[in-house]
């Protein structure tokens, strides 16, 4: 991760901040450096995927999660993530990296993401799949859902994920 010095900032305002629960949205709030940047003068793509990384674990430090799945042996894994780009970041530019969990299926744990720049402009929005994985393998989301603490419904899973099923269907190789 080549981004250690954000990566200690926000553990540390993860450990100190408010709790959240499992379903509430995330925030952090970034500024786009030169090392940020690709050619273009705009954040590069990876950078965006890099963010999202720390918005998620964030995200799982304040509501109580992480400190759950890592005492039961569990880590999170990537199925896949979608994502569109509507808005560059510029240098120096502000911006929020919100997340928030969607809702899960057997196998899945769907989060959104969007970043976020001044007046509330879309720049990004992206959904992610993700699974947790112990010593037997791949953990049943509902047993994994219980670990972290959550006990209420399940949130409806939108049409969008449907369509995200499908086009990542029609890309298995």
């Amino acid at each position: 991760m080549n981004l250690i010095f954000r990566l200690f900032w926000m553990l540390i305002s993860a450990r100190f901040g408010a709790r959240r629960g499992v379903l509430d949205e995330g925030r952090l709030t970034f500024r786009c450096w030169p090392t940020d940047l690709d050619f273009n003068m705009h954040m590069t793509n990876s950078r965006y995927a890099s963010f999202m990384d720390l918005s998620r674990v964030e995200m799982m430090i304040r509501n109580g999660a992480w400190k759950r799945v890592r005492a039961a042996g569990l880590y999170p894994v990537l199925g896949s993530y979608s994502i569109r780009f509507r808005r560059p970041i510029r240098p120096f530019r502000r911006f929020d990296v919100m997340a928030r969990v969607v809702s899960w299926d057997e196998r899945w744990i769907y989060i959104e993401h969007k970043m976020i720049v001044g007046g509330g402009e879309v720049a990004a929005i992206c959904l992610v799949k993700t699974t947790f994985l112990g010593k037997e393998g791949r953990v049943p989301t509902d047993k994994l859902i219980a670990i972290m603490g959550y006990s209420g419904p399940k949130p409806p899973f939108p049409d969008s994920l449907t369509k995200k099923d499908a086009l990542d269907a029609a890309l298995k190789a």
